[in-house]
């Protein structure tokens, strides 16, 4: 697959709840909510089958076409799996409508990809050139990794590598002075603006002058604009003279104009454009909209196709000369302006009114720009204060100030990021962010996991965790300050939705792997977590921690009470517990500590069982899969195969083999084993040095299979105790001749794997490709085919273009579909569980009207087409009278002011307004209509309530905003 089909899977993927929130009217969910069973009644909630009946019914899509039916159910079933994050397979109200909320709201930062870090002050960076004024502008073009620098009164524009602020060209380019300049990608030009009144066209690579065009004004400010829905791209400049002018970028003529104020006729609704001088121009390729900002204070939107106006954004009392884009997310998309004004203004462009003031700056702001591809904002004032906003909750990160008396532009670069501030000179600020790209982590990778469900790799770091794409190799989410102390280790459940996560100070937790929610907390160890093991049933669900203590504790996930969670604590041991590990498809745990002892637990009935003591300290210990049979490995380089359960060779040490690797002198010596892992025969090891061996140990399983103790038939009648038959009594000299260190096969080695220690081993579930992560802050993924070892791929930061990893996604496409058709094929057994309201033992109208709707026959959902019909066509009817009334009344108002005025001019007196007060309840709107609210999804009610939320603290709660959501108290007022 290539690079752009995952990124177009991934962009498909990404929105596809959102899209499922999209098709949601607001208004539904009131009705949606009586079909969730009461909190206090037996059923616990919705099952998939009554969930996709539901929102099938009440989401708005063509319900006549079978695909689009089928794409929708998948997108509600992947929707149910991540709501039901707790497995119990069924959906509660307040699990749904947190969900929504939650996802309109992207409460809080730990959840979003890039944290915001700081900026910091350039060590290497610095602007070494004399200016002979103050720096007016300063431009960055990504495409040619340049800083364009404008002086104040300046014929002159200085040209700099973004990089090394190495001065380039120093282009004598006007005979008056530089105003503006913009890159024109299609000619590879860069325009420049002046007093003089023209604008000069150069060549982007040797600065010759290609071209120059006589304007009529002079132009402050130009923006290009490649329209996806228009084949041809324009240069816009905005001039002294109010008016916008429209070149094409293939021939550098003129096209037209944008402009629609008069100073002679008075501002009406007729009456559009700025009356004074442009500040700044943006286009939006998203929405169609080439936005323009005057120093009147007002910002005109455009339509991009035909150039007429849409609408005005009126709020700032002074001048706008600055204007950017915000495209962070689907959720995240905001006009962000500036000027004279002590704040930046937040902008939906489909409301007039602002949804929030980035507040904090004590004088007149010189601009905001918003960090491609990244939530930050970053704002700064004429007294050098610079402040770095995060467009998600629109909170202050970061604030610092420039040693310079007076600022008058900056400019952000990327994929560098840094922030170019200009005064007497430049002063560079660089991103606090990994210097290496090629690491996972600035620190050491503790664990790698693979998803198998969401298709993705998670890797454990002290401060964060990380979630990667498995198609791309590309980083996915970051989840930070999950934990106040260093996170040390974690674990996945059997439905691979959750992660547990235990810290340096016995803390253990619960997180939504697909948005980093922190979910449950469990009763805390007193010392460092120091492994996680996860275990369900049909009846149970456990989490088993151990720690630097000498106890394991059997964590009841169910359990409300993070204080009460512990519902069992296993103190056999007596010195730090190293490793737990969970027999699959059975009720056994084992553990291993530095007291050299391996105890196996039963988890349903506690009891316990010394397997073997050693001398030396044990870190790791697994069960071999099914097989009766552990391995463990010491402190010291031995790794032991120990018999265990219904083994004929029960609690005796089978095998014992010293790990060897070549060090750096290039001997071969024992280092000690610091991970392992098991699949299908195959023993995973690494070492301390980071070299990595592959076992096959096959041999050593088939003689434990082989004597395995065969369990007597036991009938239902006879309730003696189950009895086994009676095993020869093996020895260790017995035992040391059935197996050999030679049944053990080396079948693949690779030396320095890693440059330090590696931390784990995870197989994934194909058998053929591992992933391992180190010390030395990288993670691997290698294929292990025809005893050889290769790398086929790393999580790195700066995303690895050779990954190698291919996952099915016919397999996984057809299994989806699969599902969707047989529940599908359910619903039509399905019931929904109703609730119903009842007065004096009849149903209200409106619940009955519901159920009919759910319930109702075929000729019932016609009759009830045909009432809604009718009743638009009544309300058409009525609004047509009230019109006429109108219009009637209009008329005699106007008759009466006339006759009114004759009379008072005739009796020469001074004409008075006439008293029309009998009038005014006529030509207001009687009805409330509603219908331009219905237009608007239930996301851009989210959207607006987190903006009310962070601006006065209008909702204090989730519960506030679902009594505003189904209630409807607080009616939306739109453009």
């Amino acid at each position: 697959m290539k690079n752009q089909d995952y990124e177009d899977y991934d962009q498909d993927y990404e929105k596809k709840e959102i899209d499922i929130m999209e098709k949601l009217h607001k208004k539904k969910m009131a009705v949606i909510e009586r079909c969730f069973p009461d909190k206090n009644s037996k059923g616990q909630g919705l099952t998939i089958q009554q969930f996709l009946k539901v929102m099938l019914e009440h989401l708005d899509y063509n319900k006549d076409s079978k695909e689009e039916t089928k794409k929708i159910t998948l997108a509600l079933i992947e929707l149910f799996k991540e709501i039901d994050v707790n497995g119990d397979g069924t959906m509660e109200w307040v699990e749904f409508s947190n969900h929504i909320i939650e996802l309109g709201l992207l409460r809080n930062d730990r959840s979003f990809k890039d944290v915001i870090k700081s900026y910091h002050p350039a060590e290497n960076i610095k602007d070494e050139q004399k200016h002979e004024t103050v720096i007016d502008r300063v431009y960055f073009f990504d495409r040619l990794k340049m800083l364009l620098v404008l002086e104040k009164e300046s014929p002159k524009f200085k040209v700099y590598n973004s990089n090394t602020s190495e001065l380039i060209w120093n282009v004598n380019a006007h005979k008056g002075y530089v105003l503006s300049a913009e890159f024109i990608p299609d000619q590879n030009l860069i325009a420049s603006s002046s007093n003089d009144l023209t604008i000069n066209f150069w060549d982007s690579s040797s600065f010759n002058l290609k071209q120059i065009l006589s304007v009529p004004e002079i132009q402050l400010c130009m923006r290009y604009a490649r329209w996806s829905s228009s084949q041809s791209n324009f240069l816009y400049t905005g001039g002294s003279d109010s008016i916008i002018h429209i070149y094409d970028t293939y021939d550098l003529k003129e096209r037209g104009t944008l402009s629609g104020w008069n100073p002679f006729i008075k501002r009406d609704s007729q009456q559009y454009g700025h009356s004074s001088p442009i500040g700044d121009i943006l286009a939006i390729d998203q929405q169609n909209t080439l936005v323009t900002g005057g120093l009147d204070g007002n910002i005109c939107l455009w339509d991009s196709a035909t150039h007429q106006p849409k609408k005005e954004l009126r709020g700032h009392e002074k001048g706008v000369y600055s204007l950017d884009w915000s495209d962070w997310s689907p959720m995240n998309q905001c006009l962000i302006s500036a000027g004279l004004d002590h704040e930046a203004f937040v902008w939906n462009t489909y409301v007039k009114e602002k949804i929030f003031l980035l507040r904090g700056h004590n004088h007149p702001l010189v601009g905001v720009k918003c960090l491609p591809r990244t939530s930050q904002v970053v704002t700064a004032d004429i007294s050098g204060m610079v402040k770095v906003w995060d467009v998600r909750n629109f909170l202050q990160i970061q604030t610092f100030n420039v040693p310079a008396d007076e600022i008058q532009a900056f400019t952000l670069t990327y994929p560098k990021k840094q922030i170019v501030v200009g005064a007497r000179k430049m002063f560079f600020y660089e991103y606090d962010e990994p210097k290496d790209q090629m690491l996972t982590d600035e620190k050491m990778c503790l664990k790698v996991l693979y998803n198998q469900t969401l298709t993705c790799f998670i890797t454990l770091h002290p401060d964060s965790v990380k979630t990667w794409d498995a198609r791309t190799g590309k980083l996915q989410q970051v989840y930070r300050e999950l934990s106040a102390a260093e996170l040390t280790t974690m674990i996945i459940d059997a439905r691979q939705r959750k992660l547990f996560i235990g810290d340096a100070e016995g803390r253990i937790f619960t997180v939504n792997i697909k948005n980093g929610a922190k979910m449950k907390k469990f009763e805390r160890h007193h010392k460092m977590i120091t492994d996680l093991a996860h275990w369900s049933n049909d009846t149970n669900r456990r989490v088993i921690s151990c720690s630097r203590e000498d106890t394991v504790n059997i964590h009841d996930e169910d359990s409300q009470d993070a204080h009460k969670s512990c519902r069992y604590k296993m103190k056999q041991h007596h010195l730090s517990v190293n490793s737990l590990h969970v027999k699959q498809d059975s009720e056994h745990l084992v553990s291993c500590a530095d007291d050299g002892a391996i105890f196996i637990i039963d988890l349903v009935s506690y009891r316990q069982e010394l397997v073997w003591k050693c001398q030396y300290e044990l870190k790791k210990v697994m069960f071999l899969e099914s097989h009766n049979c552990i391995v463990s490995v010491d402190s010291i380089g031995n790794v032991y195969f120990i018999g265990v359960l219904e083994s004929k060779f029960k609690s005796k040490l089978l095998l014992q083999k010293t790990y060897k690797a070549i060090s750096l002198t290039n001997q071969e010596e024992t280092f000690p084993v610091t991970s392992i892992n098991y699949h299908d025969n195959l023993l995973y090891l690494g070492d301390e040095l980071g070299n990595l061996k592959i076992w096959n140990i096959k041999q050593v399983l088939d003689k434990v299979d082989l004597h395995q103790v065969e369990q007597k038939i036991k009938t239902r009648k006879n309730n003696d105790a189950d009895t086994f038959v009676t095993a020869m009594d093996y020895g260790q000299e017995d035992i040391a001749q059935i197996f050999l260190i030679g049944d053990i096969k080396e079948v693949g080695y690779q030396r320095k794997a890693h440059q330090d220690g590696i931390t784990y081993i995870e197989v994934c579930k194909d058998g053929s490709h591992f992933a391992t992560s180190s010390f030395d802050c990288c993670c691997y993924l290698w294929a292990f085919r025809n005893g050889q070892i290769s790398k086929i791929g790393a999580l790195i930061l700066g995303h690895d273009v050779n990954w190698g990893y291919r996952i099915d996604e016919k397999s996984r496409a057809d299994a989806a579909e699969q599902e969707a058709n047989e529940l599908l094929e359910e619903l039509k057994d399905t019931i929904i569980p109703t609730k119903v309201e009842k007065t004096d033992g009849q149903i209200s109208s409106s619940k009955q009207q519901l159920l009919d709707r759910l319930y109702g026959s075929k000729q019932q959902k016609e009759q009830q087409q045909q009432q809604i019909q009718a009743e638009k066509e009544d309300k058409k009817e009525k609004a047509l009278s009230r019109a006429k009334n109108a219009l009637k009344t209009y008329e005699q108002f106007k008759q009466k002011q006339f006759t009114y005025q004759n009379q008072q001019n005739q009796n020469d007196q001074d004409p008075k307004k006439y008293d029309d007060s009998e009038y005014k309840d006529v030509f207001q709107q009687q009805d409330y209509d509603e219908e331009e609210e219905d237009n608007y999804n239930i996301l851009t009610d989210l959207q607006e309530f987190k903006q009310q939320q962070l601006s006065s603290g209008v909702y204090s709660s989730k519960n506030a905003f679902k009594t505003k959501l189904i209630k409807g108290h607080h009616k939306s007022k739109f453009s």
